[in-house]
């Protein structure tokens, strides 16, 4: 007979007495990977800020894929409770809205984050076959949504028409408290870094992923280096949430190569710390970079991305970033989706 360890694959990450949303989400940070679906906390933490009174429900679903297929019988199971608590169901992630769709006859809303709808490239741009029908079941199922957001246009597109004509576009907010300007040469000190050091930092929660292309990058800053000297490629992977914006303040770049992303996190928090940012042409980062300088989007090659890199390193300037996309305040981005959650209710209620 097999048995299923529910405790293990599901964890109860904030509880409130008065809850009326029901968040589900395959990502959140735990000691051992601090930074991963930080994003989500610290969006979730944004919204309790304005006042939203909501439960966190963690599907763990990197214990394997059983684990998606178990949280979504417990929903079935549990939906008459639910629906009597909850005014609204948000879901975090592809596979975590999938786990939600038993709940109908209640809003219910998905946040997509970027590889759940626009999959996991190879090099040359196609997909596994594993890949292109897991990208196609998260699609389809965005139909039972009341409501879907997505981080960029570009992952809206992907949405089948029915569902595309409603989403909404909303990038992750920034906490603008945490990632702030620090006096370059005081967080070099914090981090160790010589001050006449050149650094281009590549961040990332997973930087060797086929889809970041970090040879890509090694081979960017190669090119740099023959411009202008020796360069250190800063590779921060999984890094503590309160060492990420030291790195940004004692970097001189933020470099990333990505063949696919939603709209990367890790560029807007390179702006907020006015740290310049190289990157190729992916997701929203051409609008992220919009009248930031300097700065510079380059085609996917070493010699463009080099170029740019030894540019700035060169210059040795900030950029503009935190007062180019002031609009990525947290707390802007909570409200908007405060009224999404509105609006969703006020259509469930007329649906229903």
């Amino acid at each position: 007979m097999i048995t299923f360890n529910t405790r293990a694959m599901f964890t109860w990450e904030h509880r409130d007495p008065d809850a009326t949303v029901l968040f589900v989400t395959n990502m959140w940070p735990d000691a051992e990977r601090p930074v991963y679906g930080i994003f989500v906390e610290r969006q979730i933490r944004s919204l309790i800020a304005c006042g939203l009174k909501c439960d966190v429900l963690y599907v763990r679903g990197y214990l394997g894929q059983h684990v998606y297929l178990v949280a979504a019988l417990r929903m079935l199971l549990l939906r008459r409770r639910y629906r009597r608590k909850y005014s609204l169901v948000h879901a975090h992630a592809g596979e975590s809205a999938m786990v939600i769709s038993g709940l109908q006859g209640m809003p219910l809303v998905a946040s997509y984050c970027g590889d759940d709808l626009l999959g996991h490239p190879r090099n040359d741009g196609s997909y596994s076959a594993i890949h292109k029908l897991r990208r196609l079941a998260i699609q389809q199922q965005s139909r039972l949504m009341t409501a879907t957001i997505t981080k960029s246009a570009e992952m809206g597109r992907v949405l089948p028409p029915k569902t595309s004509a409603h989403n909404n576009v909303v990038p992750n907010g920034v906490n603008q408290d945490v990632f702030r300007p620090i006096d370059r040469t005081e967080a070099r000190h914090a981090v160790g870094w010589p001050d006449d050091e050149k650094v281009v930092l590549f961040a990332a929660t997973r930087p060797y992923e086929t889809r970041k292309r970090l040879d890509l990058a090694r081979a960017a800053v190669c090119e740099a280096e023959r411009a202008i000297g020796p360069i250190r490629l800063m590779i921060a992977e999984n890094q503590s949430p309160d060492q990420v914006p030291l790195l940004m303040n004692a970097s001189d770049c933020l470099l990333l190569t990505s063949i696919s992303e939603g709209s990367p996190n890790v560029v807007k928090e390179a702006l907020m710390c006015n740290l310049p940012v190289v990157s190729t042409d992916v997701g929203d980062v051409s609008e992220l970079l919009g009248g930031v300088e300097p700065s510079a989007v380059c085609r996917a090659h070493p010699s463009d991305l080099g170029t740019a890199v030894a540019s700035i390193l060169e210059a040795g300037h900030r950029c503009n970033g935190r007062e180019q996309r002031r609009e990525l305040s947290e707390t802007v981005v909570a409200e908007h989706i405060l009224e999404i959650y509105a609006n969703a209710e006020m259509a469930s209620r007329a649906q229903y």
